[in-house]
């Protein structure tokens, strides 16, 4: 019979958990980044010391009554049985009465495990609360930008590359941050450096980056006065066929938006409450009030009215909106 405990836990507390072989009956691994789910359900499989073609594994909707059956069901020659449900929608939707009808989970023999791996569950759903009575719940959130830092690095190290954090930041904001996506794209620049690094220009030059990340990337080099970086990043949007004139606004904004933090920044207020106020994430904001150490409120707003100006001369054809955004660039620098 499981014993029942309090097992809310953290990857890094799992992955001990699992190393210390503290298995538990029943599981449930629920949240949007399916690498961690794979991941650690596998790993869970792996210590309990059973062959992956031995799992019984059900898809979609599943009664009480057939995952009891297949529980006491053992495969020739096997004493341990597994099964691996996966999106039954059980912690979203199942009633009360649903529920009560799995609570031989946690009447579970030694030798039988039940995982569940779910995109979705509701905390106040009666079957979370019998897998967090007699097992253990795991939340497959998608990472924060230190993890992501700190398992990306791991991951380049480990096939002979080094990987900046810069870069990191880039695909964290152009790719997407599930890690399973993650990791493929490292693996795949990895073959592209062997034994060097993976940089930021070969970021913008190889992966297939959102149209944001690269904006991102490129008004923050120009407010950064960081020529070299601003012209590279300007290089790669053209070559991927981002609109000129869409570039040439992004700057704008972003240089509107220091101003408004330089003003709020001259007010005493601290980064949190600027964040607040403009409804910005708080990391981003701690990056304008950086950024605007380089600034202040008149050549903030000169430099919005001369990108007007260029933006006006582009749409007149006195100069290409190429050049236009070059002129920029130069300016601010």
């Amino acid at each position: 019979m499981a014993k029942k405990t309090e097992t809310f836990l953290s990857a890094s507390a799992m992955a001990a958990m699992i190393e210390k072989d503290a298995l538990k009956n029943v599981y449930l691994f629920y949240g949007p980044d399916e690498f961690l789910k794979s991941y650690f359900s596998g790993r869970v499989i792996k210590k309990i010391g059973v062959d992956r073609e031995n799992v019984k594994r059900f898809d979609g909707k599943v009664t009480a009554d057939e995952l009891r059956s297949e529980l006491e069901t053992s495969f020739l020659f096997a004493e341990t049985t597994v099964g691996v449900v996966r999106n039954s929608g059980l912690f979203k939707s199942a009633s009360k009465s649903v529920a009560d009808s799995f609570s031989f989970l946690k009447e579970l023999e030694e030798d039988s495990y039940a995982l569940f791996v779910e995109t979705e569950a509701d905390k106040g759903n009666p079957m979370f609360k019998i897998v967090e009575e007699c097992g253990a719940v795991f939340d497959c959130s998608l990472r924060t930008l230190p993890e992501v830092v700190s398992s990306l690095t791991k991951r380049a190290n480990a096939s002979g590359v080094g990987i900046t954090p810069q870069a990191i930041k880039l695909l964290y904001e152009g790719i997407g941050k599930e890690l399973f996506g993650l990791y493929n794209e490292v693996d795949r620049l990895a073959l592209l450096v062997p034994g060097g690094t993976i940089d930021e220009r070969l970021v913008l030059a190889e992966s297939p980056l959102s149209i944001d990340a690269k904006i991102y990337d490129f008004t923050d080099a120009v407010v950064e006065k960081k020529f070299d970086k601003a012209m590279e990043c300007l290089d790669a949007m053209l070559k991927d066929k981002i609109a000129p004139q869409y570039i040439i606004i992004s700057v704008a904004k972003h240089y509107q938006a220091l101003y408004d933090v330089c003003c709020l920044s001259e007010m005493r207020m601290t980064p949190s409450e600027i964040a607040e106020k403009l409804d910005l994430r708080d990391f981003i904001a701690k990056k304008y009030v950086r950024q605007c150490e380089s600034y202040n409120r008149a050549t903030l707003a000169g430099m919005i009215d001369m990108i007007a100006d260029f933006d006006v001369a582009s749409k007149n054809g006195q100069i290409t909106p190429e050049r236009a955004i070059e002129l920029i660039i130069g300016t601010g620098i």
